[in-house]
């Protein structure tokens, strides 16, 4: 659930999910973007330091005025004292220079940094050096009012941390890795390249599979995928805890249903190119789309049928229908929500008004395959179904404090207090399906039909970054109304109910209802 931009667990064709995410996450971070720097080069590449014995210095010296200037040395010896104070001097003085430059190179950075404004050189003479330094913080440390851990100098080229604690050392282990990597690896890569990596690996190394950077094209490709409309094959994938890409959902009439991709089925290749070799969903749903009218080639392996196949599909503009509705038997209305994108909670208000004018007394909502979306859109939903109360707390992070939330719903319902509904998921159903699911069931208006959900029980930020690339982060943990988290564990149904072995790849909405086993008992349920 990402409460400001998408995450990646929305779609991918239209991505649906990593790792273990279905739609609304990861992106670990993915996916893959720009941005780049380099760490401290060998001391050799920045300054010439040279040893020099003084001992013999002197002696040399001696050596040369007893010999050069011995007769006039013994004819005018105040003149002779003259020129060993002369030698002493000047070598005092270059050796006073070569000190104060070597730590000017040394620690001028930091020096710059912890100075107070006021004693800093109005105008400054700034050299630029030869490549940029990464710095642990000297004895004082940057100034104690910063906001941030770390803190850029002026120039651009090095960073001072706040936290002293381990940082030299880890900096010293930095270098030594930065350098291997830089100097052994088989392929070369530039500072800033070598800069963007480090970026990218740290986003995917919290911890949270939700917590990735985006390359720009993959940012881009998930805001097509949330607005509704791009150019592909209608398929929704995610990728599972076996990091395998499958399709998870197929919308009505798109190229990929027309040419016979199932539910179910798993990527090999896209136009010869392994689909392991993808680092998240972004990036195959990168390869996947493309201009309208032109080929994507897919090798697919059916676990169904345990066969591989070879699908050639053709592109074409994918106009995503989020929300569908229809009237059922017995006045039942039927809303199936595919995604919480863009104006979802719009349409699922016109939705439910348009089935309440045509007589329905109770509902089923559908959300299986249903991966999340914006959390403001799920609550804008709830909305729409109850009167104004808690549906969720939050704890979480934000600009380096603690924050806890509650969210509500603010109206008056459209809907009778006293109308059943029933909430239809399954394995993919996650993030905002489960906050959405979850409220209504804690607060007795829903019961579950269905399988175990995902057991997404974050929520994400995604901020873009100058470059259009983005990092999406796990920023906070949303509780239910009765205080349980979801996250690793789903929502179980009141109604266990799977369905059966010879329908599991069709898409959703392409199930008659015999075939739909889980829908045929929400129907049960409320059937008068």
């Amino acid at each position: 659930m990402d409460e400001q931009k998408s995450n990646y667990e929305d779609s991918t064709e239209q991505p649906t999910a990593e790792s273990t995410p279905p739609i609304d996450d990861r992106i670990q971070g993915t996916s893959t973007h720009d941005q780049r720097k380099r760490a401290e080069r060998h001391l050799s590449d920045q300054v010439t330091y040279v040893h020099r014995d003084d001992d013999a210095l002197r002696a040399s010296t001696r050596h040369a005025v007893n010999t050069d200037v011995k007769q006039s040395c013994r004819q005018k010896e105040r003149s002779c004292k003259w020129h060993i104070f002369f030698a002493v001097l000047l070598t005092a003085s270059l050796t006073f220079l070569a000190t104060a430059g070597l730590g000017c190179a040394l620690f001028g950075p930091t020096i710059r940094d912890i100075l107070p404004v006021e004693t800093r050189s109005t105008d400054p003479i700034q050299t630029q050096p030869t490549s940029p330094m990464v710095t642990s913080p000297q004895s004082d440390g940057p100034s104690a009012e910063s906001d941030h851990g770390v803190t850029l100098s002026e120039d651009g080229l090095s960073i001072t941390f706040k936290d002293r604690d381990g940082v030299k050392d880890a900096l010293a282990k930095f270098v030594s890795v930065y350098r291997l990597l830089q100097d052994n690896y088989y392929q070369e890569f530039t500072d800033s390249e070598m800069i963007d990596k480090i970026i990218e690996g740290l986003a995917t190394k919290m911890g949270s599979p939700y917590t990735f950077y985006l390359t720009p094209e993959y940012y881009k490709s998930i805001e097509e995928s949330m607005s509704g409309e791009y150019t592909g094959i209608g398929a929704f994938v995610m990728r599972d805890q076996s990091s395998r890409y499958i399709v998870n959902d197929l919308i009505p009439g798109g190229p990929a249903e027309k040419g016979g991709l199932h539910v179910g089925d798993v990527f090999q290749k896209i136009d010869e190119v392994d689909a392991s070799t993808f680092e998240d969903v972004g990036q195959l749903a990168a390869a996947v789309r493309g201009e309208a009218g032109t080929d994507v080639t897919l090798v697919m392996f059916r676990p169904s049928t345990n066969e591989e196949l070879t699908l050639k599909l053709t592109r074409a503009h994918i106009t995503n229908v989020s929300v569908r509705a229809r009237m059922l038997e017995d006045n039942i209305g039927y809303i199936q929500v595919s995604e919480f994108s863009e104006k979802v909670a719009t349409n699922f208000e016109n939705a439910t008004k348009e089935l309440l004018q045509e007589g329905a007394t109770s509902f089923i909502f559908d959300l299986r395959n249903n991966g999340g979306g914006y959390a403001h859109e799920c609550i804008d939903m709830l909305d729409v179904l109850l009167p104004p109360m808690e549906v969720a707390s939050l704890k979480g992070r934000q600009d380096g404090k603690d924050y806890t939330e509650v969210w509500k719903t603010k109206k008056p319902a459209i809907v009778p207090e006293d109308m059943k509904f029933v909430v239809l998921l399954n394995e993919n159903s996650a993030s905002a399906s489960e906050l959405f699911t979850g409220a209504l069931h804690d607060l007795g208006r829903a019961v579950i039909v269905g399988q175990t959900s995902f057991g997404k029980g974050v929520g994400t930020v995604t901020v873009q970054l100058p470059d259009n690339s983005a990092v999406q982060v796990t920023n906070f943990m949303y509780y239910l109304p009765n205080g349980q988290s979801v996250e690793g564990v789903g929502l179980e149904p009141d109604y266990a109910v799977a369905l059966p072995a010879e329908v599991a790849g069709k898409p959703i909405s392409s199930l008659t209802l015999e075939e739909d086993t889980q829908l045929s008992k929400a129907i049960e349920l409320l059937r008068p």
